[in-house]
């Protein structure tokens, strides 16, 4: 068997940018040969949702519908139906949590699937590679902020999810879903919600079209205006764009087959063709990426409910007040141009109105945001297929508007500090790889006018660090052996007249190990260690589990 570099992604595409791509090696066996026939549900380490005590009405939606060919004529998805809210339960609504039931035995890739409720994304996620007996899984999702669009009435409910089948690949994904409404109560009071919710509907972003945008007409009476994005890479190098090689590299190390580009990337919101904020995406890492056996039973952070990026737009209310449309956009910086490398997504905007006026008036009185985030790369090539090289990005950015309410003249500054860094070491023609991301986001809003000053600031810690080496003895033995450290960490604290009134923390670290080989023995095992703590209002949590070969350790 020939030793495969991970850069090369050799990897079967099976056609549409839906699809989460099968592992990049392709020295691991076939998915239900790691561990035998079984192996324990995915299950993680953290914290369940918080639901309300209060009286609540479930309302199922989709029934153990199967997703077997999303390509067939006509293809089984997307799925369909009408979501209507229990009249046994009317709202407002304390809270509204989505929980989706999965099964699947056999042979498959992962897949990423959406859900939508009248045509806005709710929900961005990936599904589990199954063993041969069969595993099942569970997602819960809080949709809480979009009870606006449940209070209209009925709305359209989806869920797309493209698999493929055949007689290798054998899974059939059957998916349950139900919405759970729950009553108020003193101890439970209405959840605070925008007024309105306006979307861009799906996007598609790929280097010959890094751009798309949606004219939109926002409420005369806007107050406040958040951004939520919902976006993945997919493609053979986009869905691993983190560990992309630099261009220089590339080019001139043309039979390695590397992914170029190098491995930083930012999607620019724009409005009426002004950058008004960046997304630097979550490396997130699916159940088939790297050796699927890292990821058995534990996903990788956010494998199962991929983040909605947020982002506060209100000091460019002023400009949307004329009851015209306007120009959303969103971009892509450079990324790979190969076959299905693509980002796609959906951007959801939260708009808050003035219930005490009909008009606003507003003005954007400083804008000192960056078209495009500065990025540095430094390389060393050793020939052979070996090289060094070290790329970081940088934002400072900050937008100041006000707008003039019922309540008094409401200005809002906005600052995002973003840093990236990653450092990469690949030797023995991409055997050997040494990874190690770093990412540090902080965003600030303060708020002044109509009340006491008001402060939220959000830090965001993102840490990647990756190795992974495959070799081979004379006797023609492989070994490969590929270890990961995943974190993700966030602080947000509000404050209001210089005083902390909330303080929520996580801490998420996910370390898992695989090791195969092939020869003179078969060796195929993995383990894994989680940890995740956090403090909020709900009191602190703090969970770690560990696994080997598929299974808890007790």
């Amino acid at each position: 068997m020939a030793v495969r570099p991970l850069l090369r992604r050799a990897v079967r595409l099976l056609g549409a940018t839906a699809l989460t791509l099968a592992a990049t090696l392709t020295t691991a066996g076939p998915a239900h040969a790691d561990f035998g026939a079984d192996y324990h549900d995915p299950y993680t380490a953290t914290r369940p949702l918080t639901r309300p005590d209060t009286r609540s009405c479930t309302v199922e939606v989709m029934h153990d519908r199967e997703f077997r060919n999303g390509y067939g004529s006509p293809p089984d998805t997307p799925y369909t139906a009408t979501l209507t809210p229990p009249a046994d339960c009317a709202g407002p609504w304390s809270a509204v949590v989505l929980d989706l039931h999965g099964e699947v035995a056999g042979r498959q890739f992962d897949r990423i699937f959406s859900v939508r409720i009248g045509g806005v994304q709710v929900l961005l996620s990936s599904t589990p590679e199954p063993s041969k007996d069969g595993i099942a899984w569970n997602v819960e999702r809080d949709v809480t902020r979009y009870a606006p669009l449940l209070a209209a009435g009925p709305q359209p409910f989806s869920l797309d999810l493209a698999n493929v089948t055949d007689a290798t690949y054998t899974g059939v994904y059957r998916i349950t879903a139900s919405l759970t409404f729950y009553t108020t109560s003193d101890r439970w009071p209405a959840a605070r919600t925008a007024d309105r919710l306006l979307t861009t509907g799906p996007f598609s972003l790929t280097q010959a079209a890094p751009t798309a945008t949606r004219d939109l007409t926002f409420p005369q009476n806007l107050e406040r205006l958040t951004a939520e994005v919902y976006t993945r890479g997919g493609g053979a190098c986009e869905e691993f764009a983190y560990a992309s090689a630099p261009d220089a590299f590339v080019s001139a190390n043309p039979s390695l087959g590397a992914c170029g580009k190098g491995p930083f990337r930012e999607l620019r919101l724009s409005v009426d063709g002004r950058v008004a904020g960046a997304v630097w995406p979550y490396p997130v890492i699916y159940t088939g990426g790297w050796d699927p056996l890292l990821w058995r039973p534990v996903p990788g952070i956010f494998a199962f409910d991929l983040p909605a990026y947020r982002l506060d737009l209100t000091p460019y209310v002023g400009l949307l007040l004329d009851g015209r449309p306007h120009t959303v956009g969103i971009t892509v910086n450079a990324s790979e141009a190969q076959s299905n490398d693509v980002w796609t997504g959906q951007m959801n905007l939260f708009a808050d109105t003035d219930h005490g006026a009909a008009r606003t008036t507003g003005q954007l009185t400083d804008h000192r945001v960056a078209p495009e985030a500065a990025v540095t790369t430094t390389l060393a090539d050793h020939g052979g297929g070996s090289g060094d090289w070290t790329v970081t990005a940088a934002r400072h950015d900050r937008a100041r508007g006000w707008v003039q309410t019922s309540h008094g003249r409401i200005t809002t500054e906005v600052r995002d500090d973003l840093a990236f860094r990653s450092a990469q070491q690949l030797r023995d023609g991409g055997n050997d790889v040494a990874l190690h991301d770093a990412t540090d986001l902080t965003r600030s809003t303060a708020t002044s006018g109509g009340g006491p000053h008001r402060t939220t600031t959000v830090h965001e810690g993102e840490p990647l660090d990756v190795t992974y080496r495959v070799t081979r003895d004379a006797a023609g033995n492989t070994d490969q052996q590929t270890a990961m450290d995943l974190g993700y960490h966030r602080e947000a604290t509000a404050a209001t007249g210089g005083h902390v009134t909330e303080c929520t923390t996580v801490d998420h670290t996910l370390r898992p190990t695989a090791h195969r080989h092939d020869g003179d023995r078969t060796v195929r095992t993995g383990s894994s260690t989680e940890d995740y703590r956090g403090t909020g209002p709900d009191g602190p949590y703090h969970r770690t589990i560990g696994t080997v070969d598929g299974w808890p350790v007790p």
